[in-house]
């Protein structure tokens, strides 16, 4: 009594779906490839510094409006949305009840009249007990492993810039644990823990600025060498493969001491959110509209300012400053974001922007790779790629953003048409439940929600 065979937990029906969160995870996956566009067609360099790309006021104000409007923001919503998946994963066994029990000794009352006090101990009090925390914690771990196996083969094999490692790391460690926690100490403590990791490594930052400023180092030490990046990046595979294995290193094992506690905190955050059913769209659209405009009304001039003042204080490279504080000063600029989709999503005449994004979301691994095949055969050279890396300056760099949106959309929108998920999203769910699971749509009740079945 009271435990689940493996067979007996199934995937997410497209009916328990809710559309707000895939809305909101799609826009965060098309947002994010914003910056990551800087690491596909540039050296890492380009990233801190605009005249890598090309010194003209166009490039100027392109990355000063990347490094703005999208550095951090995007992340920060996908992994509040990553936290956000725990519960709702955990929530096919914290739902579920085993019955009442004796408030003092534990007795079973299950069965036994609402008045009837315990037949052990005599106390009228009863309560519910739930299923163990342990519960599910295998395939948790299975579908975190996985997801660790993915992103090590995407990072090494394909593109440094992989978030799904840290994600996964993340999953590994006490997120499964915590899910049960007050949704307020998750939101606060998860934001303390965030900002303290951001100290880390904007502390970090600084340490490195210091040591340029006095001559103990250099920029290309803050990453690959520019040429050797772009000679291996436009030549064969393997020599792409030797300059993005030392690239992957490099993020994982030093920005990512630094990284880790900064992700911990903002799931911690999304789990707390959507405990508050915040994050799943229960709120009224009032709520949703007051706080977007709170949240970017302060958001958007903290995040001029700030960038104002790093620019006129750290006049050597500031670019590499504000990469680590752009995020932490943007934190209400992306919870606007994300009440604002939110606050959408409760509105019929923007469905036409929140079915297409709810679709995306829907895909969102699926869609992740995809935008990482598309920018790799454009910029790269091996294969079928057309090897322009480091070749185009920011206003056809966003010209290829914006085409591979449009991939991203039209491709989830016709897929999603015949299916219920994403294919890596199919393979992440046979590999995790050890078995065959639908993957081809029967009725209209598996479309994302928000889509019309015009069949």
């Amino acid at each position: 009594m009271g435990t689940t065979s493996q067979s007996d937990i199934h995937p997410t029906s497209g009916k328990q779906r809710f559309g707000a969160i895939d809305s909101l995870r799609g826009f965060a996956l098309l947002g994010i490839l914003g910056p990551n566009i800087v690491a596909f067609s540039q050296p890492m360099n380009a990233m801190t510094d605009p005249n890598v790309i090309g010194d003209t006021p166009a490039n100027h104000l392109a990355h000063t409006i990347t490094t703005t409007v999208f550095l951090g923001k995007f992340m920060f919503l996908f992994a509040l949305l990553f936290g956000s998946g725990v519960i709702m994963y955990a929530r096919k066994y914290d739902q579920r009840e085993l019955g009442d029990i004796c408030a003092r000794c534990g007795y079973p009352m299950k069965g036994l009249d609402g008045d009837v006090s315990c037949p052990e101990c005599n106390c009228p009090d009863r309560k519910t007990k739930k299923h163990k925390l342990s519960e599910g914690a295998t395939l948790w771990y299975i579908r975190c492993c996985l997801l660790l196996m993915f992103g090590m083969i995407h990072a090494y094999c394909f593109w440094y810039g992989d978030i799904l490692t840290f994600y996964a790391i993340s999953g590994l460690t006490a997120l499964w644990w915590i899910r049960r926690l007050n949704p307020k100490l998750l939101f606060f403590g998860g934001m303390g823990l965030y900002f303290f990791g951001s100290l880390l490594l904007i502390g970090f930052s600084f340490l490195g600025y210091n040591a340029l400023s006095q001559g103990q180092t250099t920029v290309d030490s803050f990453g690959a060498n520019p040429d050797v990046e772009i000679a291996g990046y436009t030549g064969t595979y393997i020599e792409a493969f030797k300059v993005r294995f030392f690239s992957v290193l490099f993020m994982q094992l030093v920005l990512g001491i630094f990284f880790q506690p900064i992700l911990w905190g903002i799931m911690a955050m999304g789990m707390g959110l959507t405990k508050m059913k915040i994050l799943t769209g229960e709120r009224s659209l009032r709520f949703y509209a007051i706080w977007a405009l709170v949240l970017l009304g302060a958001g958007i001039p903290m995040t001029a300012i700030g960038y104002s003042l790093v620019h006129q204080h750290f006049t050597l490279l500031p670019g590499f400053i504000w990469q680590s504080m752009a995020q932490p000063i943007g934190v209400p600029i992306a919870l606007g974001y994300g009440t604002l989709i939110l606050a959408l999503t409760k509105c019929d005449w923007a469905r036409f922007v929140t079915t297409p994004l709810a679709a995306v979301g829907r895909m969102a691994l699926s869609n992740y790779f995809l935008q990482t095949f598309l920018c790799t055969t454009i910029f790269y050279g091996y294969g079928i790629g057309f090897g322009l890396f480091a070749q185009l300056e920011y206003p056809m760099i966003w010209l290829v953003v914006l085409g591979v949106w449009s991939v991203n959309i039209i491709f989830s929108m016709l897929w999603l048409r015949v299916f219920v998920m994403g294919p890596f999203e199919w393979v992440w769910r046979v590999l995790t439940y050890r078995q065959l699971v639908p993957i081809v749509r029967r009725s209209s009740s598996d479309l994302p929600i928000g889509t019309h079945n015009s069949d």
